[in-house]
Parts: C-alpha cells; sequence; structure tokens
C-alpha cells in the first residue's frame, strides 16, 4: 500500500533556499525494487519496519528499521524490499540551494547515505507533513520549519568529523563554504579564524587547501573579492570614495584607496572617471 503527497504551498522558484516537493509511505511487497536508477532531486527513505538493502556504485548496504537512507542527485541508485521481512517505509523529496552545504555539514556521502533515525523528530516527520499540508495560512511556514528542525536532527546525529586528509570532493565542498562565507560577509571584518570555523577545519589546514584549490590564500581571495565590488560600485558612479570603502568593509577611506592601487592599478577617483569617460566614448 502507497501513500502519497504533494506540497501544495509555494513553488521552488520563490523558496529556493530548502523546498520540500513530495512525501510518502509504503508498505513494500516482498522483493519490491527500484532502479538502478538517476534522480535530480534529493530523497530520503526513513524504515520503519522490515528490511532491504541499497546499492550505490558497488557498494551493496543492509538496512533494517530504525535506519534511513539518502538518494543523492545524479547518483546511480538501486534498492530492494528483503523478500522475507519488506520493508515499510516513509520518505521525502527535496531540493534547494541550502541542501548541499547542510549536508557537507555531516559525515554523509553518496558512497556512505547510510543513518541511523532519531527518537523525536525523524520517525514521525511523514505524520507531522500531512498533518501542515492543508493549505491553511502559514502551512508553507510550518513546513518549512519541520525540514530545518529535521536537517538540525541530521547534523547532530551524523555530525561530520574531519580526517587527517579529506577526500577531493569534501575538500571542494571546504573551498566552497569559504568562498560563499566571503561573498556574504565581505562588507564585514572578516578573519581567517571565522573562516575556518565557519568550515569547521584548522585555520592553518583550511588555509592550505584553499590556496592549493584556489590559487590564492584565503585573505588574497577576499581582498580580490573586495576591490571587484568596489569596481563595480564606482562603475555606478552614484557613490563616493567614502560610501564605496564603507560598502566593501573599509572604515578607513585611504586605506581602501592605497588597496585598491595596489590590486586595480589605479586610484578609485581615477577608476571613476575613466568609467565615465568610457561609458560617454565608448
Amino acid at each position: 500500500m502507497r501513500t502519497y503527497y504533494y506540497n501544495p504551498e509555494t513553488p521552488y522558484r520563490v523558496n529556493p533556499d530548502l523546498h520540500l516537493l513530495f512525501w510518502g509511505r509504503e508498505e513494500c511487497v516482498p522483493g519490491h525494487a527500484v532502479g538502478p536508477m538517476v534522480r535530480d532531486i534529493y530523497v530520503i527513505h526513513f524504515i520503519h519496519n522490515g528490511s532491504g538493502i541499497v546499492q550505490v556504485g558497488k557498494h551493496t548496504l543492509s538496512l533494517e528499521a530504525g535506519q534511513a537512507f539518502l538518494i543523492y542527485p545524479d547518483v546511480l541508485t538501486f534498492y530492494k524490499a528483503d523478500m522475507q521481512s519488506p520493508w515499510v517505509y516513509t520518505w521525502l523529496a527535496f531540493t534547494g540551494e541550502q541542501v548541499e552545504p547542510i549536508l557537507a555539514r555531516t559525515r554523509l556521502t553518496p558512497e556512505q547515505p547510510v543513518f541511523p533515525m532519531d527518537i523525536k523528530i525523524m520517525p514521525d516527520m511523514y505524520n507531522q507533513l500531512t498533518m501542515v499540508s492543508d493549505k491553511e495560512p502559514g502551512s508553507d511556514l510550518k513546513i518549512k520549519a519541520l525540514m530545518y528542525e529535521f536537517f538540525s536532527m541530521l547534523t547532530e546525529t551524523v555530525p561530520l568529523s574531519v580526517p587527517a586528509s579529506s577526500s577531493p570532493n569534501r575538500r571542494d565542498t571546504y573551498i566552497v563554504q569559504g568562498m560563499e562565507y566571503i561573498h556574504a560577509h565581505y562588507h564585514e571584518q572578516v578573519s581567517i579564524e571565522q573562516l575556518a570555523s565557519f568550515v569547521r577545519l584548522d585555520r592553518k589546514y583550511f588555509s592550505a587547501i584553499f590556496k592549493e584549490s584556489v590559487g590564492m590564500t584565503p585573505q588574497q581571495y577576499l581582498l580580490q573579492y573586495r576591490m571587484n565590488k568596489a569596481c563595480e560600485l564606482l562603475r555606478k558612479g552614484q557613490f563616493n570614495v567614502g560610501e564605496v570603502a564603507q560598502s566593501v568593509g573599509y572604515s578607513d577611506a585611504l586605506l581602501f584607496s592605497r588597496m585598491f592601487k595596489k590590486i586595480i592599478g589605479t586610484a578609485p577617483k581615477h577608476y571613476r572617471q575613466q568609467t565615465r569617460h568610457s561609458d560617454i566614448n565608448p
């Protein structure tokens, strides 16, 4: 027996950070199998009774009641209910820009997608989502709150433990997280300690893998990003040098001007004049 629900609320484009697509429940018949197949979304299955197997690439994993598994986008996956004790599971299908950064804070990977259910949130996700999906005012917020509560519990259940040397894929995730932090906070006072703490790595180790990957240190990247943003503001011609300096994280306009000339090769005022002239006489 299978039940299936679609999120009745706003479409993904309105809530791109974390969007629940659909959820459901199934009492599988013996040997019920799905795949091998590739999806373009994330799907989590919570096993409430019975057992089965999951195959991801060359890995075959046996699961039983009390466990869950995550299907990653673009990863070939096959799963099958046990012949003697077929599983009963519920599932969530979701997508969003915040999913990958959140999962990067856990030990889960496409090759190791299995985790234990906690006793407070995960076993009852299906029922809670079904109860709030009645299109009443605020139900979209209730659904999102449940999803964030789930992910909060997931990061506690399978927290990231950083090995001595990280895999290339995991390292790429750290780099992207660090760059996204800079993009969001470049107008503030940003230190390497803050960046390393944000991605949960040792400061020296994070600096080393960042430079190896990006070709410059995090501090150099921050400086370059700030000056690129300053160029954008100066080209608009609406802001004076002091306002631009404040907007990219400098309380001292003179220090900003020195750093701008060092990176861009000309003073901010001269740069603005040049771009204005270029706009008038292309």
